[in-house]
Order: structure tokens, then sequence, then C-alpha cells
């Protein structure tokens, strides 16, 4: 392998040197490479294989700087491996119909959504961009592949009948407090898993949320009904789990998004409701700003980065311009 690469490297440089010079490369070469083991397997491994994982850790390592979530960071990382494993090219060599081939394939093998496929565009244009500004490669493959037009879903807030449903079907006071709570902070279901006994203040009526999508803390407040029933939930146990939801069953976990959302599940396919955690969040959102709290309040109060997340639940339900008719025109 020495002796080719040193071949290959005189006729390179034979144009540009004379014989004299072109000998005394050649002995320098001899001499330097003769400590080395060079194997053109080894050359190929590193920049066809090893070359974009090792690209993929560094930029995952930078959105972690940036206060990307784990969950995010997990998306973003299993995403990306798919399309270059699918797509099976160097991370340099990869080109705009490479992509295109590549998402049409996986939309059409695993028949995804739309909103789905619009998601992974955003992973992969937000890898190969970075990837751009920090010259591992030329040009975003991805600058030509405009964001997907997706169709606009209602987001359907539970009525005040349905979580009274939800309520009366709850089998235990341990998932009936936690209805309660999901609704009255608002907080997603990552948040609530995260919350500790110490968190809440029964005083005050309120419940400090971490958000660690922000990494931001805020203050939830509770109902009468939330706080009555989180007592007496908190009463009823005999771990010493600091957690301030755990498993039935010991050693008394703390409940998980997995464990909320198959308890959520499962009450709903008893009442023939659609239940998860999120859509409390969304209705609370609703009937907020159906009562008169300002669109800033409530963004203050959600924990929204941007207004216009939460201008979705204001202004494209049914319910908020229901009541804005009633109370304004009819």
């Amino acid at each position: 392998m020495q002796e080719r690469a040193i071949k290959d490297i005189l006729q390179r440089m034979e144009p540009n040197l004379n014989p004299d010079q072109m000998q005394c490369l050649e002995t320098v070469l001899i001499i330097t490479l003769h400590q080395y083991h060079l194997t053109e397997a080894t050359y190929e491994i590193v920049v066809s294989e090893s070359g974009w994982e090792r690209v993929l850790r560094t930029f995952l390592a930078t959105k972690r700087l940036e206060n990307c979530s784990e969950g995010t960071l997990g998306q973003y990382n299993r995403a990306i491996r798919i399309m270059m494993d699918g797509i099976g090219k160097r991370l340099q060599d990869i080109t705009t119909n490479d992509v295109r081939f590549h998402m049409a394939t996986y939309q059409e093998q695993r028949g995804v959504s739309v909103a789905y496929m619009d998601t992974l565009r955003h992973y992969y244009n937000s890898f190969f961009q970075w990837a751009t500004d920090e010259e591992y490669i030329c040009k975003n493959p991805m600058r030509r592949i405009p964001k997907l037009k997706v169709p606009k879903k209602q987001r359907k807030a539970y009525t005040a009948e349905e979580r009274e449903i939800l309520r009366c079907h709850a089998r235990t006071e341990r998932d009936l407090a936690l209805m309660e709570i999901l609704y009255c902070t608002a907080a997603r279901v990552s948040e609530i898993v995260s919350v500790n006994r110490s968190d809440i203040d029964f005083s005050g009526r309120s419940v400090l949320i971490y958000s660690h999508k922000s990494k931001k803390e805020r203050i939830g407040y509770l109902t009468e009904s939330a706080s009555y029933h989180l007592r007496k939930y908190l009463e009823s146990r005999t771990d010493d789990n600091p957690a301030l939801f755990v498993t039935h069953r010991a050693p008394f976990e703390r409940l998980g998004k997995s464990g909320i959302e198959a308890m959520l599940r499962e009450v709903g396919m008893r009442t023939g409701i659609h239940a998860y955690p999120h859509r409390y969040r969304g209705s609370f959102i609703t009937d907020a700003c159906v009562r008169g709290f300002g669109l800033d309040e409530v963004q203050d109060y959600v924990g929204h980065s941007d207004p216009k997340t939460t201008n979705i639940y204001r202004n494209k339900n049914e319910t908020c311009i229901r009541a804005k008719f009633d109370r304004l025109i009819a």
C-alpha cells in the first residue's frame, strides 16, 4: 500500500518538480511512510461510515447547548440516522434528489401523515443547514425542498361535560387528581411527571412547574377541587417516593408519561371520549380565553414562548368564536 501511495503522489507532483526534486520527494516519502501501515479499507470507513456519525454527534451536542430537550434530541437522532442509512451515501455526496427520493419512499412504505413528513423535513433541514454553516458540506441539499402543505386540523377542546364524564370514570384517587391537575395547571405531561411533592404549596394552592423545553420555572394554580383530590391522594400513600404521582404497585416508582397516556386512553375507551394529556392543556387555554384572560396572560401561564402558539387555541376554536358572537353580536 505504501508503494502505491508513493507512486500516486509522485505522479501528481511530477508536473511541478524537476528530476532532482522528484528524487528528493521520493526519498522523503519512502523514509517517512516506512513507519506507517496504510490500508485503503481504513480510509473508507472513516469517510463513509464514521464521518457522518461524527458530524451528527457534534450537531446534537450543539442542539443540546441550545436547550433542546432530550426527547427532541432523540427524535433528531433517529430521523437523521434513518435518512443517512436509507440514502447510503457520504454526507458530502447527498443531493436534493436523494433526499426527495428518501422522503417519498419513506412516506409510501410507512404510511405516515403529511404533518409527520414535514416534521422530518424540518429535522433534515436543520441538520444540513448546520453542516453547511460549519463547512462540513458545500451546500444544503434541503434548500430546494419547501415546507410541505399540512392540512389544518381543528384543535378540539374538552367540553365541560366530557371532563366531568372522565372524572366520574376515574378508577382511583390518583387518576382523578391527575385529571384535575392536568387541566388547572395546563402543564405538559412531561412537566407533570417531573413534579415532586415538595413542589406543591397547599396553603397557596399552587404548584412549581419546571419546563424541560424552555428550561424555565413557572407557577401553576390549583382549583379547590384539584387541591382536595390531590391532598386526598397523597394522604392515602404509604411510600416515601418524592414524586407527586407514582405507580399503583410496589416499588411505587415515579409515574411516567406513558403511564399517564395509558390511563387516559383506557378511560377514554370506556367513555367513548378521545382522551389524552395534551388535550387538557388546550382545553384550559380555550376556556381561559373565552372567560376573559388576555393572550399575554395565558401565554405566560402555560409557558408558551411564542404567542402564535397560544393564539391557535384562542382564534381557531369554535367555542371561542361562539362565545364572542353571543357576547358582542347576538
